[in-house]
């Protein structure tokens, strides 16, 4: 007998469409697992740190994770400009990101052969061109992505898988490094393996990828000076400029706050699983609220709300020292687990600032300057500033060895007080005026029906005149 209807359905070969969205979904899902693990600020500069590296080398690797999509997109349109096949060009970052990710997983597989010094120094080097090849993700138009009819995943099922593998690995990083039964060296090699081998996943799901021709054909363009000029010539987008200058300064201690946790809180490796776990928990928290919020997104309340959310978690960085060494402190809690976990909500509250700020500072440029055309050009702009600024770390490093790293964070604290401060003079949204309701208003009183005169069946007609 033939089977039936049921049996049929769920025999037959899957179609091209379902095998792409499944294509699609595991690339994501393994990218943002490699992102969850690696992160620059927490994980691997503690990781760099506990290996014998110094300030010098957690900066470098933070400022290529930083600058690295500004810096594609800042390149890559005059790079493709001279490129006919965008394949070559991803063929190429492809091979060089596979690269690197094979070195960090091979030195994390062998991680307990090789000396302090060889593992900082490969660990700098995989991460360096991992990072600098990632600039050839941003070769497509950002607006392409607003409505596609092609795509094989929708945008908002692509961030739910890619949210529930972030949240896994971040936890997995948490579980590994707070395991009491692991050293150091097994559970940091097992988790620099892990994120190895996962990029080498994306990489290969990547690259096997069909390009779209719209990928092929509608690059991204490169804006002519006079755009440049006109952006920069508006008010309102120089003082977000400025503001937005003043915020990225703020970040020059954001890759030794971990090393700072470790020296003055005594931070174990649990506590340092916990900090890449709240990272991704922020991060999701962050998107899931801009979704809720999305009326306010590009508005002056967004970047506020930013500038206000480092501001408080610097200030908590250098608050929460001083609180745990205190006598009302050792009077009132018997350990230092609650201070402890007060500065692990500094990397909450600033996976919150850089999500926010992320999320809204392009809406709030394009708003203010209200012409797509000026989109490249501004983007550029943006993008400019943002290399600029990541490279503030190096004023972290030399505060640091002028100073003390108690001092440096004191010192990015009050720069972030000022970048909140600058926000009150950003330009808001111009307010609709409201349509005032028309209320019948009586101009006489009304008699009542009873006091009325009667009427009558005669009708007078006046002739007028010619």
């Amino acid at each position: 007998m033939n089977p039936s209807g049921v049996q049929e359905e769920l025999i037959r070969a899957p179609t091209a469409a379902e095998l792409a969205k499944v294509h699609s979904w595991t690339q994501v899902s393994l990218q943002r697992l490699v992102d969850a693990i690696w992160q620059p600020a927490t994980f691997l500069a503690a990781v760099i740190w506990l290996y014998g590296g110094t300030f010098m080398d957690v900066a470098v690797v933070a400022m290529a994770a930083a600058m690295s999509y500004a810096l594609g997109s800042i390149v890559m349109p005059f790079a493709l400009a001279r490129v006919d096949d965008i394949r070559l060009v991803l063929l190429g970052a492809g091979s060089v990101r596979a690269a690197a990710s094979g070195i960090v997983a091979l030195i994390g597989w062998r991680s307990e052969r090789f000396s302090n010094d060889t593992m900082v120094t490969w660990i700098v080097i995989g991460m360096l061109f991992y990072q600098v090849s990632s600039a050839a993700n941003v070769h497509r138009n950002p607006r392409s992505f607003i409505a596609n009819q092609d795509q094989p995943t929708s945008a908002r099922s692509r961030q739910v898988v890619g949210a529930v593998a972030g949240v896994i690995g971040g936890l997995v990083a948490w579980r590994a490094l707070g395991n009491s039964a692991l050293s150091f060296q097994s559970s940091a090699g097992m988790l620099l393996f892990l994120g190895g081998f996962a990029g080498l996943g994306a990489v290969w799901f990547q690259v096997t990828a069909p390009v779209r021709y719209q990928d092929l054909h509608q690059r991204l363009p490169v804006p002519p000076w006079s755009d440049i000029e006109r952006v920069l010539q508006h008010p309102e987008f120089r003082r977000y400029l400025g503001v937005r200058t003043l915020i990225g300064m703020a970040a020059l201690v954001d890759p030794f706050l971990i090393i700072f946790g470790m020296q003055r809180m005594q931070f174990g490796l649990w506590y340092v699983g916990a900090a890449v776990a709240t990272v991704v928990l922020a991060q999701v928290i962050g998107g899931a609220l801009w979704t809720f919020f999305g009326e306010l997104t590009g508005s002056r309340k967004s970047i506020q709300m930013a500038a206000l959310l480092r501001f408080a978690a610097l200030t908590l960085a250098v608050a929460v020292p001083f609180m745990a060494t205190s006598d009302w402190y050792a009077s009132t809690f018997e350990s230092r687990t609650f201070a402890n976990w007060c500065f692990v909500g500094v990397f909450f509250l600033l996976g919150l600032a850089q999500n926010t700020i992320t999320r809204n500072e392009q809406h709030y440029a394009m708003q203010r300057l209200r012409d797509g055309k000026l989109f490249p050009a501004a983007d550029m702009v943006l993008n400019i500033v943002v290399v600029v600024t990541s490279l503030s770390m190096l004023v972290g490093v030399l505060l640091i060895n002028a100073t003390s790293m108690q001092t440096t964070v004191a010192i990015a604290a009050g720069v972030a007080f000022v970048a909140f401060v600058s926000t009150g003079f950003l330009a808001s949204r111009r307010k609709r005026q409201a349509r005032r309701r028309l209320v019948p208003d009586l101009r006489a009183e009304v008699h009542p029906v009873a006091n009325r005169a009667e009427r009558t069946s005669k009708v007078k007609i006046k002739r007028i005149k010619k």
